[in-house]
């Protein structure tokens, strides 16, 4: 009964959150701060379209001018340096939303890839120095226990080589994007 009435609960908040908008927010079309909430969260103008399909439910229009006014103030929060250069170090793609009208978001960003990609230059030498000292490592040891243990560690070296390579190629692949 108790897990019944649990699923039913889970079930209720999903459905409930699939809506981005209550009928009180709709019915407040307070549309600038609407706007500027999603702006301060980076989203895409094509947003409004998930408020249109929440707020149509209960009859009420969206004002897009003053949504977009919000909008475009909010971006000016979430547009910044900071959140450029994080985007960038964190391997991420740019915000588009950012990319046109923010210049600083944009040489941010530029330099957090810039960033990663040295950062991960430095991790892949470590690997690959750690690589070649199990390797020597093998070939001297005789105890076949040991030897097996270490080659299950160079497994795990290579497998992590093979990601640091990877995701080395996909920034170099974002930094192709900017040049």
């Amino acid at each position: 009964m108790t897990i019944r009435l649990l699923l039913i609960g889970v079930i209720a908040v999903i459905l409930s959150g699939c809506a981005t908008l209550s009928e009180t927010e709709c019915a407040s079309g307070n549309w600038y701060q609407i706007g500027y909430q999603d702006g301060k969260y980076g989203r895409d103008s094509d947003y409004i379209l998930n408020h249109e399909s929440a707020c149509v439910e209960y009859g009420v229009r969206i004002d897009r001018n003053q949504y977009e006014q919000g909008r475009q103030k909010g971006l000016e929060v979430f547009c910044t340096p900071h959140h450029g250069f994080q985007h960038g170090v964190n391997g991420n793609y740019s915000n588009q939303n950012c990319i046109a009208g923010f210049p600083e978001y944009s040489a941010s960003y530029k330099d957090g890839l810039f960033s990663r990609h040295e950062n991960l230059q430095v991790h892949l030498d470590e690997l690959m120095r750690e690589h070649e000292i199990l390797r020597q490592a093998i070939r001297r040891i005789e105890d076949e226990k040991e030897k097996e243990r270490l080659s299950l560690e160079l497994d795990d070296i290579d497998k992590e080589i093979k990601s640091t390579n990877n995701q080395i190629s996909r920034v170099n692949y974002l930094l192709d994007m900017y040049r």
